[in-house]
């Protein structure tokens, strides 16, 4: 082969958006830099969690290889949501869920509700499927399969999110229900359902809908995104023929260790839900107020909002990059969503944090934007 020749390389599925790049370990010690771009849960991780995680290590579970089938944790998961055993299927990333379920799918066309995360796509497209955007007409609501087909869009199978991330807009059931009518599989990312105001899940409809496979996962309900473990919830007939096609050898160890605690940490889940009932409402009040900076309807714990500084305002500064540089010189870090399909330069997400964390950075916001 000559040394000018192109590899045979295929094309990329999608364009990999900016990713906010965490600073190595020893670098994050010594910051002290509030972060705003993630969507964890901001009461932190259950002491409970770490104190396990702790005694593991101390045991040298570290030498063992984890279980593969993630036993412990499985009947724990049957337990919590009243289904067999075999309705569930763990792994690492709500990424390799996806893509668990997508491999398994002769190819098709599948749709993916935009904007969202660049792993829906990247899932279906390296499995071999052809993937079309589903793009909202307005409002950042997912359109009904009818309504995407009155705009051209057409699909075998979907792709979708409850809430949506970065729209934190629910999913209504009689949508869902209109998809699963229609679609010959579906995929539901209900990683941050427990950080909703009263968001309904999915689950109660896999035993009906052998389609339907619900996707959840502990980084986010239990603030732990550097150990992934997320699960599928299927039908168990469809579980057991994803299961022919996955590669279980991303399975964590943590799984095994943290299982019976992910069913115990109920009280930890609930002071969540009580403070995101008032605390959602409070960060999209007071954004809303800041000139220059609109927000969308959040229904999850991370508002999706736009920055204009427009030639008739005099703000200090002009657009949202440069908001964000000033808020990350600032000790503050926010996700721009330029390169989100769908959305634009103006558009950046802001997580909701603990009350004394979110105060800090409205009082940033303001005291960078507003001209003394």
């Amino acid at each position: 082969m000559r040394a000018d020749a192109r590899p045979n390389v295929r094309d990329c599925v999608t364009a990999l958006p900016e990713q906010l790049l965490s600073p190595p370990y020893e670098l994050r010690t010594e910051m002290n830099w509030i972060d705003f771009s993630g969507t964890a849960n901001p009461l932190g991780t259950p002491p409970s969690f770490i104190e396990a995680m702790k005694c593991a290590l101390e045991a040298g579970e570290l030498n063992y290889p984890p279980d593969r089938e993630a036993h412990a944790l499985r009947s724990v998961l049957a337990r919590k949501f009243g289904l067999p055993v075999g309705s569930f299927l763990v792994g690492s990333t709500v990424g390799d869920m996806v893509r668990a379920v997508a491999q398994t799918y002769q190819p098709c066309t599948v749709g993916v509700a935009v904007p969202g995360p660049v792993e829906y796509a990247l899932a279906a497209g390296n499995a071999g499927h052809r993937v079309v955007d589903i793009a909202s007409p307005a409002g950042f609501v997912v359109p009904d399969p009818s309504a995407a087909e009155r705009c051209g869009i057409e699909f075998d199978a979907a792709v979708l999110a409850n809430p949506g991330y970065p729209t934190s807009r629910l999913l209504p059931v009689p949508t869902l229900l209109a998809y699963l009518k229609s679609c010959t599989w579906v995929v539901v990312d209900e990683r941050s359902i427990e950080l909703t105001l009263g968001g309904e899940s999915m689950v109660p409809l896999v035993s009906e809908h052998r389609n339907l496979i619900v996707v959840r996962s502990l980084c986010e309900p239990f603030a732990m995104p550097g150990i992934p473990v997320s699960y599928c919830i299927a039908h168990t007939d469809t579980i057991a023929q994803i299961a022919r096609f996955y590669d279980s050898s991303g399975v964590p160890m943590f799984a095994e260790v943290i299982g019976e605690l992910a069913l115990a940490e109920t009280e930890h889940l609930e002071r969540t839900r009580e403070f995101l009932d008032a605390e959602i409402p409070w960060m999209q009040c007071m954004l809303n107020l800041i000139p220059g900076i609109d927000i969308f309807p959040a229904e999850a714990n991370y508002v999706m909002c736009t920055f204009d500084g427009g030639s008739d305002l005099d703000l200090g500064v002009s657009s949202t990059d440069e908001l964000a540089s000033r808020l990350q010189l600032a000790g503050f870090l926010i996700r721009k969503l330029e390169s989100t399909t769908g959305l634009d330069e103006r558009f950046f997400c802001v997580a909701v944090r603990t009350r004394a964390d979110n105060e800090k950075l409205i009082a940033a916001l303001r005291e960078i934007i507003i001209r003394r």
